[in-house]
């Protein structure tokens, strides 16, 4: 049965069937043999797994559009071209210095801050695909603050809004993106989080350049509400993460769903391994009483799986005694290693200067170039960015996450620096250079990397919370590098570069002795082995 997005009594997101699993031709109710269908551990990517991840996606790929939305346009919003057409009803432009509209790019991070927060708490109280949806609204009303601003401040707090908005679609995304994935092609699937915000990236730059004349900035920035509503209307064809059903104890639509992504009846092994967060007494109430669910269970264990499930009985067990938020994370213990590594992974990533690329590219060229070849060029960086961060979900599972992550830092501690001598030297083609081998160098590895080790490194308990702090650091870094970049390029000139050399090299020696390789592995054995 096909239907839109419901609420539950409790306020969850409920899920029977989407309109995507309908057409995969898996019908719950009359599944293969377990024994005769090959197993889910086993499994590739399915269109139906593919397809609900695409559509997540898209809540990434407007995070992506709003962080580069004022990069073209900058100077038609901070400066009125008198010899423009008006719109009789909304000022020209937005007069204001380098001060205030670097205020308006970094309020930006401080409501991605909020947003990343809150992102945990929304993840386990509507699910993954029902939070999401009603993150639609900050994405909506951004757009329709900034588009109508008449001031300044109004823009700032368009700003701030799609942060908020910005921030829960980064976290969760991912998270769903993992939990869906195959456990061989949990990588490749992931980078569909990363690749959506390099989309959104391009889709805005190449507004911005269609726009930039005139008051046509405010289509520019106003087009993230059509990007919105478009989201809105297909979420209801995604699942909700099976993960998320089966920790909640509403097992038999989360095995329902599994067989379907799977395009596979065997999916013991895979639930057998999973980590319950629901109630036990809820489990037993379900059990004694014959719910579906509890029937399921015993439908799906086997004596290869008996002992798995007395585990996930015991991990029941212990998630009652302790819910795990981003309160109380860093004090436990199994979690305090991932917590400082997933901090550390995110804020290196905005230490590493990749944001005044995004930011500021536009102005860097301009003092080089006319306004239109820049814009043309601003372009081309975002299509590199594409296609570097579709390279690298071609060979993340193939060869690994550390040698991604170690080869891309490497890479761009090489590029940065030759940006910084090209800009001081006034080597403007070998400037022009290094800012795509800073993109080309970033896109495959320590940009997709992070956010995919920030959801390898939970188990199903603390993931949602983990994510939050995870985002919420890498806010933190792109505020700081929004605020004092352009302060310390006034004050060091292009040395400022040098700063995120460093942060990338002592940044990549740590990463070295402290993280693990995560490829082939089950998110459950990756928790343990952080432990």
């Amino acid at each position: 049965m096909s239907r839109a997005m419901a609420l539950a009594p409790n306020g969850e997101s409920t899920i029977e069937e989407s309109p995507l699993l309908l057409a995969s031709g898996l019908d719950s109710g009359s599944p293969r043999s377990p024994d005769a269908a090959p197993r889910s551990l086993d499994a590739s990517i399915t269109w139906a797994c593919l397809a609900s991840g695409a559509l997540m996606c898209l809540a990434p790929l407007q995070y992506g559009y709003h962080i580069a939305e004022l990069n073209t346009p900058k100077g038609i919003i901070t400066t009125c071209d008198k010899d423009a057409a008006h719109w009789a009803s909304l000022p020209l432009c937005l007069p204001m210095n380098d001060a205030m509209f670097s205020l308006a790019t970094s309020m930006f991070a401080v409501g991605g801050l909020l947003g990343s927060l809150s992102a945990g708490w929304m993840a386990e109280r509507w699910g993954r695909r029902g939070a999401l949806a009603y993150n639609s609204a900050s994405f909506a009303l951004g757009p329709l603050l900034m588009a109508f601003a008449m001031s300044p401040a109004m823009l700032v707090v368009g700003r701030f809004v799609s942060g908020i908005g910005s921030g829960v679609a980064v976290v969760i995304a991912p998270l769903y993106l993992s939990e869906i994935a195959p456990v061989n092609y949990r990588g490749t699937l992931n980078l569909l989080n990363q690749l959506s915000i390099v989309l959104g990236i391009l889709v805005t730059l190449v507004i911005g350049m269609l726009a930039n004349e005139g008051p046509y900035w405010r289509l520019s920035v106003g087009f993230g509400l059509v990007l919105a509503c478009l989201h809105l209307s297909v979420i209801a064809f995604a699942v909700e993460s099976p993960r998320y059903l089966w920790s909640r104890n509403r097992r038999a639509e989360a095995t329902r769903i599994l067989r379907k992504l799977r395009q596979t009846a065997n999916v013991d092994d895979e639930v057998a391994g999973w980590q319950s967060v629901g109630s036990s007494n809820h489990a037993a109430r379900s059990h004694a009483a014959g719910e579906p669910s509890a029937r399921l269970e015993a439908d799906c264990e086997t004596p290869d799986t008996a002992k798995a499930s007395d585990d996930s009985a015991h991990l029941e067990l212990h998630s009652e005694r302790s819910a795990v938020t981003i309160f109380n994370i860093f004090a436990i213990a199994e979690y305090r290693k991932p917590w400082m590594l997933v901090l550390l992974l995110q804020f290196g990533q905005q230490l590493s200067g990749i944001n005044t690329v995004f930011f500021y590219s536009s102005s860097v060229l301009e003092k080089m170039f006319s306004v239109h070849v820049s814009s043309i060029l601003t372009v081309m960086i975002g299509v590199l960015n594409v296609l570097a961060t579709a390279s690298g979900a071609l060979i993340v599972d193939r060869f690994g996450r550390r040698p991604l992550l170690f080869m891309s830092m490497a890479a761009m501690a090489v590029s940065v620096t030759l940006l910084g001598v090209g800009l001081a030297l006034k080597l403007n083609m070998l400037a022009v250079v290094s800012l795509y081998l800073v993109v080309a160098s970033f896109a495959p590895g320590y940009g997709p990397v992070p956010f995919l080790l920030g959801t390898e490194f939970f188990d199903v308990r603390a993931a949602s919370a983990g994510g939050s702090w995870a985002l919420a650091a890498n806010w933190v870094g792109t505020f700081i590098v929004a605020v004092a970049f352009l302060p310390l390029q006034n004050l060091m000139g292009e040395w400022v570069f040098a700063i995120f050399v460093s942060a990338l090299l002592v940044c990549g020696v740590v990463f070295y002795y402290k993280i693990p390789e995560t490829k082939g592995r089950t998110i459950e054995e990756i928790a343990k082995k952080l432990k």
